[in-house]
This record gives structure tokens, sequence and C-alpha cells, in this order.
């Protein structure tokens, strides 16, 4: 027989204690213990407590190698106004036997209604014996073969197999936004809501009468940001800026030879390249870059109070003078097939049709960005990642501790991106050598963001190196963590920053793009423009998906103590210390900067997908 103390750990969170019973036995070398029931007088978990029981074991088990939880409800009547049983987050589980000889089990998850889950411990402290390489070996083979005793489905008990649930009610508790997040989500957009009708846009079907009336709409919330943008939207360096440091980074690249569908002449860009200069010269000296929006090309479109809208499948010219000169537009060609209907605008034509063309452009980009940029490669991916993680990988495995068109065109653009989809442009390094942008100057996501999957590449190195693909999984993971926390900011932080003053990202487009030069209008192009309602709508929309709804946890930062081994405390701090470094750098850099790029500074990215 033999005295063990069990030290338990309940979550903080409202709902996180339990009337349930827990009972608990322990897996060894040497067999399994029976279910032990931690039981006092009254009410042992409840929330923020940490509880301590004294159990007594029938035989040895020897060393320790995992720990069974099982949990059901109580036998007798609950008191009064208790809840009846219910789910019970578990922070961790802790077994001591003497000095020396203490074991925590990491837990961090909600247990719901009955069932048992068995929990592997994370040798936070262990006697100077386990230490010994042939014991470490004896429990590795004798956790191996005990794993095979139970169903996977014990290691994964409760996560869904798919998610074909009814409602978000019906999905398990552990991936369901927390109720608090929840609250605070829906209390803003109530209060967005409530502002915006009081105003007097929200229901308001027609045109916007001016420019000067949008600047209402603009004080929503409006930050530095969007002030500046405001100011600079229509502004050839600003336009051109914001393919390197915008919302949609990731579709500038180096132009080696016009497109044959692109018929831009040394005549037509001139005014900018000055006399005498020859594309072709350009194109040598790579002085070059083309944005294609070319996956637009034919896309259904949406009927937004009833008139049917517009979408264009725009090329982007882009010319840098020199190293310290700005990234400025050449020409713009809103079709792909020319012809004496798809002329190619400049930056020496009429101010309204210059500015409609570039219009036309950032529709493209906001249709782009939040069909492929942001929902696929942002968000559909990483649950991919996700659901396969939950489904594969037991909890205590360090890989799940890291870790305008309308819906009819989204769905057609995201089938279009997925069939020429490639592993390398997920990967950043891989992404800006294919482009070809690694020397042009002021591109702070790609600054930013190759220290970043540098320093997030250090970080898996901790997988053990008698893997045969270690180089090969280490650059996955990379991809996969740098995919959910970093790119994820770049691409959904600024959204409402760029959106809140409609002109400079509208999302979608009420008449058919010019077809000649010489007829554009003020009037015409707010008509062009979205109508009030929906231009409410999106504003909203991506104000509530670019701001955290509280409980944030910045990249490196893990409240959940998965990491309990000494070896993975030590890559954690020299990860975060890296993330320390880099955010001081981006600040010393920002300093200089009329417009900050802040959407990769390490302190303002979270962990992983949250919003």
């Amino acid at each position: 027989m033999a005295k063990v103390r069990v030290r338990v750990s309940t979550g903080e969170a409202c709902g996180a204690g339990t009337w349930d019973k827990v009972s608990v036995s322990i897996v060894g070398t040497q067999g399994e213990s029976p279910l032990v029931p931690l039981d006092r007088l009254g009410k042992e978990f409840t929330a923020g407590a940490e509880e301590d029981f004294e159990v007594t074991l029938p035989q040895d088990v020897g060393a320790v190698l995992m720990l069974r939880v099982h949990k059901v409800p109580p036998e007798l009547p609950l008191p009064l106004g208790a809840r009846p049983p219910d789910a019970w987050f578990c922070r961790w589980f802790q077994l001591e036997w003497g000095p020396g000889a203490t074991l925590h089990f990491p837990c961090y998850q909600w247990l719901e209604g009955a069932g048992d889950l068995v929990l592997q411990e994370g040798a936070a402290k262990v006697s100077s014996e386990d230490h010994h390489p042939k014991l470490q070996l004896q429990r590795h083979e004798e956790l191996k073969a005990r794993k095979e005793m139970y169903s996977w489905k014990t290691y994964i008990e409760g996560w869904p197999h798919c998610l074909d649930q009814v409602t978000v009610k019906d999905l398990d508790l552990n991936i369901k936004y927390s109720e608090v997040k929840n609250a605070r989500f829906y209390l803003k957009v109530y209060s967005a809501f409530t502002e915006l009708k009081i105003k007097g846009f929200l229901n308001r079907t027609g045109l916007w009468r001016s420019l000067r009336e949008m600047r209402r709409m603009f004080h929503f919330h409006k930050t530095p940001a969007a002030e500046y943008m405001l100011e600079h939207w229509q502004e050839d360096a600003f336009f051109a800026s914001q393919f390197l440091n915008g919302l949609n980074p990731v579709l500038i690249r180096r132009c080696h030879s016009l497109p044959k569908n692109f018929p831009v002449t040394d005549e037509m860009v001139a005014p900018v390249l000055g006399p005498g200069t020859s594309l072709q010269a350009e194109l040598e000296k790579g002085s070059l870059f083309l944005v294609d929006h070319g996956i637009l090309s034919g896309v259904q479109t949406n009927v937004i109070n009833g008139k049917p809208q517009f979408s264009a499948a725009p090329m982007t010219l882009l010319y840098q003078s020199s190293e310290a000169g700005p990234l400025l537009p050449l020409a713009i060609q809103l079709k792909q097939t020319p012809g004496p209907d798809n002329p190619i605008f400049l930056p020496s034509d009429g101010k309204w049709d210059w500015l409609l063309a570039k219009t036309w452009v950032r529709n493209a980009e906001f249709s782009i960005h939040e069909a492929l940029t942001h929902l696929l490669h942002a968000h559909l991916l990483p649950e991919v990642f996700a659901l396969a993680t939950l489904r594969q990988l037991p909890r205590c495995h360090p890989l799940f501790k890291s870790t305008g068109l309308g819906t009819g065109g989204f769905s057609e653009l995201i089938k279009r991106n997925m069939e020429q989809l490639n592993y390398s442009a997920l990967c950043l390094p891989e992404d800006i050598r294919a482009r070809d942008v690694g020397d042009i100057p002021g591109y702070y996501y790609r600054d930013d963001g190759m220290q970043i999957w540098g320093a997030i590449k250090s970080f898996p190195t901790g997988v053990p190196s008698l893997l045969d693909t270690r180089e090969a999984l280490v650059q996955y993971v990379t991809m996969v963590i740098f995919t959910c926390s970093a790119k994820h900011a770049a691409v959904s932080a600024g959204q409402f920053d760029s959106c809140v003053w409609m002109p400079n990202l509208p999302p979608t487009m009420q008449l058919p793009p010019p077809t000649s030069k010489g007829q554009a209008r003020p009037e015409g192009f707010i008509a062009t423009l979205p109508p009030v309602n929906a231009t409410c709508d999106v504003i909203i929309a991506l104000w509530m998906l670019s701001k955290e709804p509280g409980d944030r946890r910045p990249l490196g930062h893990y409240p959940d103590e998965h990491f309990t081994e000494d070896a993975p405390r030590r890559s954690i701090a020299a990860f975060q210390r890296r993330l320390v470094q880099i955010s001081r750098e981006i600040g010393e850099r920002n300093r200089s900067l009329a417009l900050p790029y802040i959407y990769m500074d390490p302190p303002l990215i979270e962990n992983s997908v949250s919003i």
C-alpha cells in the first residue's frame, strides 16, 4: 500500500466548478490502480480552487505513466440552488508521494458529462533516478504499450469528429467561444448598430450624397491609421504602398516580362518614367512590379437592395524608381482581355478617370483579401490544422500545445484558388522568393514577417532529432504556427483601419467598369460606390473582426501550462526573448514612419486565430 497526495486545480472561469464526482486511477509500468474517489463533504471543485486529497493505493503500480480521470454525476440530490451535473474546467492534477517525487499532469480543458480522460504526465519535477536513460527508455516503451490498451477515443474524449452540429450550442465547450467573449462580442455589435441607426445611416438603401457626407460616417470609431488613409487615399504613392503593407500584401510580384494581355507601351508611361526611357530597360533593371487580380475574371456577383453588383479583374503595373523612391502605379487595365472597350488607365489621365480606375483595383483587393487571403488562407486552412490536431494528437503532444461578391462568388473564388494553391505559397520565405520581392524597400510585411518566421522556426526545433524528416517537420510546423498567428494578424487586424474610409476599400461596386476614358465625373464616381446600408454593414462587420473581445493571448505566451518539462520551458523563454527583441526593433523603425506598420508587432499578434 502507498499513500499519495493528489492536488487538483480548477479553472477560474464562470461555471468552471462542478458538483460531479471525480475519481482517479494511476497507470504505471506494473499495472493500474483501482479508481480512487476524490471526495470530501460538500463541493470539492469550485472555480479557482486548488484542492488536496490524501489517497491510498492498494498496490505499487511502478513508474507512473498516465493518470486516468473518471467523472460522473452525484448519486444524491444536489443542495438547494445547485445546478444539475455540468461541465468542469480542470487545469491540472499533481501527484506527490515524497520529497522530490512530484508529477504534473496538465489538462486545461472542459470535461462535460460522465466519462473518462487519460492524461500523460508533464515531468515538471521528478526524482533523480527518473533521469536514468534505461528508466526513461523503459517508461517510453511501457507508455507506448499502455496507450495501445485504450481506444484512441479516450485521448480525445468530447472532441467532435466532424462539425455537422445543428447549432453552435451543440459544439464541445473546448472549441466554443467563451461565454465572456461571446457577451462582449454581441455587446459591441449592439452598440455599433445603435450608433449608426441614431445617425440615420443603418437602413438607408440609397447612394451617398457626397464624399463630405461619408466623412460623417468616418467618425465611427476612427483610428490614427484610418485618419492617415482619409488624408492620403487619392495619392499614387499611398495607393501603391498598400500592395506592400496593406490588408493584402501577398500579390505583388516582380515583373520580368509584360503579360501579352496587358499591352502597355513606352509612350503610355513616358510621363512617369521620363522621356527616352523604355519599359524593356526597366524590366531588365527589375524595377517593375505587377499585381494581377485575374482570378476574379467572370466571377459570380451579388445582388444588393435588388440591384446587381459588378466586379473587375484588373492588372496593375507598378514602378520602383530607386531604392529611396516610392513605389508608384504606372498603368491599370480593368479587364483581362485587351480591346477598345478595355482602355489602359494612366496617371496622366483625368483626375476622376484615374481615381475611378484605382478604386476598382481597391475593390478587387477587398474581394481577394476577404475571400482568399483572409477567409481561406487565415481561417479555413487553420481550421484544417486545428481539426487534424484535435483528432490525431493527444493533448500532451508538443504540436497540440503549440499550436461584394456574396457567398456564391466567395465560394467560386475559393474553389479556383484551391486548384492552384501550393505548399510553398504558404511558407513565407519561399513565397517571397517566388514573387521575387526580397529587395523591394519599405515592404514591412516581409521584413517583420521574416523575423517572426525565424523566431517561430527556432521554436519547434525542440522536436526529437531521431525523426527522419526533422527539417521538413520543422518547416511544416513553422508554416502552421505562422499562418495561424502572424499572418492572420497581418491580414485581419487592419481591416477596420482600411475600410472605415470606404472609398479606400469599397466592398462592392454598383456600376460596371468604365469602357472608355474621359467620362468619369464626381457624381458618377459616387454612384459607383456601395450604397449607404451596405457600407454600414461591412464597416460594422470589419470593426468587430478587427478587435479581439478580451482574453488576449499574445504570441509566445501560454497561460495554460501545458509545457512543464525543462526543455520546452527553456525553448519558450528563448522564443519570448526573441519576440521582445523583434518588437523593440519594430518600435524603433515605426517612430520614423508617417504611417507605422504595427500589425506584425509580436505583442499584438494572437497565439492563434481567435476571432
